[in-house]
């Protein structure tokens, strides 16, 4: 701690959140070279996509964004769990789920099965507990929420402001809802587990878990740090707050359709599509409208302003196939969801948070930009294959191939200029 009580430069965070970070990135690698190999060879499908589909999800994006979360409140609040070794613990069960699960697919393992759904369901139920129980600490009497940092720090402009407090009112009952939803999510995962567990991750939980968690904590962690990167206050929380409603309402009756009449579904996936259109569309008028005169600007602003631009445009194209009638589970949604919109924005909050997060140097801005476009450019080749296979063509080899080795490589590179590049100095 710095000597008037608050947090220095590099102790600001913690290790934890790099925990998270780190476990998630060796997933990402892992996952993204699993689909570069099924991209060169379709044959590998039926036994290696749903092995690519639960890392990616659950290893990647979800540990991603435990870590993150955790960053974030060391940001914005100062606020750390009073117990490091619960953070530990659920980084320990979160990642166990992933490899019970990948080992229960790959041997066809009912037990290993079970024991990878229970605990990924119990990850979620331990970061809530470890989330409430930071904030209870630092509202009894003797504790405090401060400000992380001084006005110095180069992330002080991520910390709370009245500038940014209706739309970061919405964030925040964002991410409570979708932690919400993941339990939900898990827990029916789990029950299934225990009497189908081949067929444990059925088309509801895994809608739910998809638009519910994953989704709905993008979209309104999005709209906590988008308007500070950007410089812009942005219009009334009102607004997000109605799509933020559109968005529970079509993912609770999207479960519900899938289990129940076809009519729900159908008309809850158009309301989603409707949803993620008009957000993207916003997003996407102040990301090319400029910041506010100065307003402050993050390090690495080019690259992550283009993964950001790219993540809304594939966030459209996905609002847009919902509301045509495209499956929100088929693999053309499910890549414009995960590795157009997520994994980009993904790459829009690396490039301008990662330095500090790892205390790594920065890239060079052409490697930074050519390895955001490479991604750019293998989602838009893998996107146009399954819109095609979509709409009852042929698989389109060639596109999945390149498409497929672009991200596969972006996501390599992604790794590798992080986790090789020299400390930055304290």
């Amino acid at each position: 701690m710095a000597r008037d009580g608050r947090m220095g430069r590099d102790d600001w965070m913690g290790w934890l959140p790099k925990g998270f970070v780190a476990c998630s990135f060796v997933n990402f690698v892992v996952g993204a070279g699993l689909g570069g190999w099924m991209a060169n060879d379709p044959g590998t499908w039926g036994t290696v996509g749903a092995i690519h589909g639960e890392i990616n999800p659950f290893g990647w994006l979800t540990l991603l964004i435990y870590g993150m979360t955790y960053a974030v409140l060391a940001i914005s609040a100062g606020l750390r769990p009073p117990r490091a070794w619960v953070g530990w613990f659920q980084l320990a069960v979160a990642e166990s789920a992933v490899v019970a699960v990948v080992g229960g697919l790959a041997a066809g393992n009912p037990l290993l099965l079970r024991l990878g759904y229970t605990l990924q369901f119990a990850a979620p139920a331990v970061f809530l507990v470890n989330i409430l129980s930071a904030v209870f600490a630092a509202r009894r009497p003797g504790g405090r929420m401060e400000m992380a940092m001084d006005e110095g720090h180069p992330l002080a402009y991520l910390q709370r402001s009245d500038r940014y407090q209706r739309t970061d009112k919405v964030a925040q009952r964002g991410t409570d809802i979708s932690l919400m939803l993941f339990l939900l999510a898990a827990g029916w995962t789990m029950v299934r587990a225990w009497t189908s567990p081949l067929a444990a991750l059925a088309p509801a939980p895994a809608f739910v878990t998809y638009y519910g968690w994953i989704a709905g904590t993008v979209l309104s962690v999005s709209l906590h740090l988008f308007p500070r990167f950007a410089g812009v206050s942005g219009p009334s929380g009102r607004m997000f707050g109605a799509l933020q409603v559109g968005w529970g309402i079509a993912t609770v009756l999207g479960a519900a359709g899938l289990v129940g009449p076809a009519w729900l579904a159908d008309a809850a996936f158009r309301l989603l599509g409707l949803v993620f259109a008009l957000w993207a569309a916003v997003t996407l008028r102040w990301l090319w409208g400029g910041g506010q005169p100065g307003s402050q600007r993050p390090d690495g602003w080019t690259a992550s302003r283009l993964a950001w631009g790219a993540a809304w445009v594939y966030s459209f194209i996905l609002g847009i196939g919902l509301l045509l009638g495209l499956p929100p589970l088929s693999l053309a949604a499910l890549h414009l969801l995960f590795l157009g919109f997520a994994t980009n924005l993904v790459y829009g909050v690396g490039h301008a948070l990662f330095p500090y997060v790892l205390r790594r140097r920065r890239p060079p801005a052409g490697w930074a930009v050519a390895q955001v476009a490479a991604g750019i450019l293998g989602v838009l080749l893998m996107a146009v294959a399954f819109l095609r296979l979509a709409a009852g063509g042929a698989v389109s080899t060639g596109l999945l191939a390149v498409g497929g080795s672009l991200a596969a490589l972006s996501a390599i590179a992604f790794l590798a200029q992080w986790a090789f590049a020299p400390r930055a100095a304290a």
